[in-house]
């Protein structure tokens, strides 16, 4: 599995005792992962931010200790990865 391209800045929002972290990637192909670091994930999720050329337009994603692996119907997508976790002080 290769690594997906991560561009741009990665945002960390604080909500109470949670942080959001907003990462931006510019390539992602079906089975590439991103090793996060995050640590304690409550939630996350993968929005496309491109037109596929084909009819499948979503992009699944899965954790596995910080590590995120994205499934997508083709390659070269764009998107941006969202991490819900403890935020530490």
């Amino acid at each position: 599995m290769a690594a997906a391209t991560q561009s741009g800045t990665i945002i960390r929002e604080a909500i109470g005792s949670l942080q959001l972290h907003i990462i931006p990637f510019s390539n992602i192909d079906n089975t590439n992962t991103s090793a996060s670091g995050i640590q304690r994930v409550f939630g996350y999720w993968a929005n496309a931010t491109d037109d596929p050329t084909q009819g499948t337009e979503k992009i699944d994603v899965a954790n596995s200790s910080g590590t995120f692996t994205f499934s997508t119907g083709e390659d070269a997508r764009t998107g941006t990865l969202y991490v819900l976790s403890e935020r530490t002080v």
